[in-house]
């Protein structure tokens, strides 16, 4: 889900609807974005929708070309991949200080709300679109373990940026059919957190985050 900083403070209701549209993939990777519509659409001017295209560019979800229009931003692995690494050094520094900071009885309760959590997975694995409900309780499992440890500060920091994993994991969902092994990465978590075993609750997390799937899309000018 989208939230605070740039997009939150300087973006209207309008304007974070078109960013939800292309972090769903309802407005795709590569693809030419008519301003008409777009006026027809959320019923405003060119130059209101332009303004929104200018904030969209400054978040590299749009590219503006002179004279042949603005077009949805291919999804760049290379930068997928850097924010990946950054996500997964925040999110081991949270493991290691729940296992630093937390006693045991805490990290037993906080297995329990993440237990609860799969749980409700469960229920969505079969779901093909990654922003629906299961996209949410996602959000809520990772949000829950920064959140143990007093560091959803840091979420908010990287905010911007890591909306771009958020459209490359609907991507991965949508054309890899993934859910159902998150779900499987989310309980691997849970088992090192529950055993006591930080450097397997590290390992299970930087493989959830680190993997990048490649599929036919690829071919079709999505992907850069």
């Amino acid at each position: 889900e989208i939230m605070p900083s740039l997009v939150g403070s300087e973006m209207c209701i309008r304007d974070r609807s078109i960013l939800k549209r292309i972090i769903r993939l309802e407005l795709e990777p590569g693809q030419l974005i008519s301003e008409n519509q777009m006026c027809i659409d959320y019923g405003v001017s060119r130059s209101i929708i332009r303004n929104a295209f200018t904030k969209l560019a400054q978040l590299k979800f749009v590219e503006v070309r002179p004279q042949r229009g603005t077009y949805v931003t291919q999804i760049d692995l290379n930068y997928i991949s850097d924010l990946l690494m950054l996500r997964t050094a925040v999110e081991k520094e949270v493991i290691y200080e729940m296992f630093t900071k937390l006693d045991e009885s805490a990290r037993l309760e906080l297995v329990k709300k993440l237990e609860k959590n799969i749980e409700e997975e469960e229920k969505y694995i079969d779901e093909k679109t990654y922003s629906r409900r299961f996209g949410i309780l996602d959000s809520e499992f990772h949000k829950t373990m920064i959140d143990s440890v007093n560091r959803y500060a840091l979420v908010v920091i990287l905010s911007d940026i890591m909306l771009h994993i958020s459209r490359w994991r609907n991507f991965d969902v949508k054309f890899a059919d993934r859910i159902h092994e998150l779900v499987e990465e989310h309980k691997n978590i849970v088992k090192g957190i529950k055993s006591n075993d930080l450097y397997k609750a590290q390992e299970c997390m930087a493989a959830h985050l680190s993997l990048i799937h490649i599929s036919e899309p690829t071919r079709l000018g999505m992907i850069s």
